[in-house]
């Protein structure tokens, strides 16, 4: 019988993580407070009409939804970047097919499948491969998944039992990204010096 050696897997620390991604904008679009009414959510980006959560992993609580709206309620669009290399490492998130286009995520945490296809304002971003090092303003490694589409096998459940989803690769690296947050449309990214 052969035994397959399981390859160790290292990513960053989570507020190594964190901190690279901030690094996208400067110093005071990093960690800000939004008020509405009485209350107060700390968004990890905040650029022009953006502002972006950052997450380790797919491990998704219903608090995702009301960040989410209350954002919303305060004039922004969310972006939530999650960083999904671990999951993809240990099969929970998993491609079909080569081009990483179509994906399933086996025992979800929640249900996001008929909100984010429903939702014009939120954005959910997969991070599928490790970030390399150095400056992220200039990277072109592409290592990011926008959801395009999602449906899970039970959409009245907060939990369902599995969950699909389709991609697309824009933005795909965090140069892209960034100007998209300076205000390039989406359909004009690959144009961009």
């Amino acid at each position: 019988m052969l035994l397959r050696k399981r390859i160790e897997f290292r990513q960053t620390d989570p507020e190594s993580w964190k901190r690279q991604w901030q690094s996208l904008v400067p110093p005071e679009n990093r960690d800000v407070p939004i008020t509405v009414g009485d209350e107060t959510v700390i968004a990890f980006v905040q650029r022009n009409q953006f502002v972006m959560m950052l997450q380790d992993g797919l491990l998704m609580e219903a608090t995702f939804f009301d960040v989410c709206s209350f954002f919303q309620r305060a004039g922004y669009h969310v972006i939530w970047l999650m960083r999904c290399t671990q999951d993809i490492h240990n099969g929970y998130l998993k491609p079909r097919g080569r081009e990483r286009r179509k994906w399933i995520w086996k025992s979800p945490t929640t249900n996001f499948g008929r909100w984010s296809s429903d939702n014009f304002h939120a954005t959910i971003l997969l991070q599928h491969e490790e970030l390399p090092e150095g400056d992220l303003r200039a990277c072109e490694a592409p290592v990011l998944q926008r959801v395009t589409w999602a449906e899970s096998d039970d959409p009245t459940r907060m939990v369902p039992g599995r969950t699909q989803f389709l991609t697309t690769d824009l933005p795909a690296t965090p140069k892209e990204l960034l100007c998209w947050l300076n205000g390039t449309a989406l359909t004009k990214l690959r144009s961009k010096p």
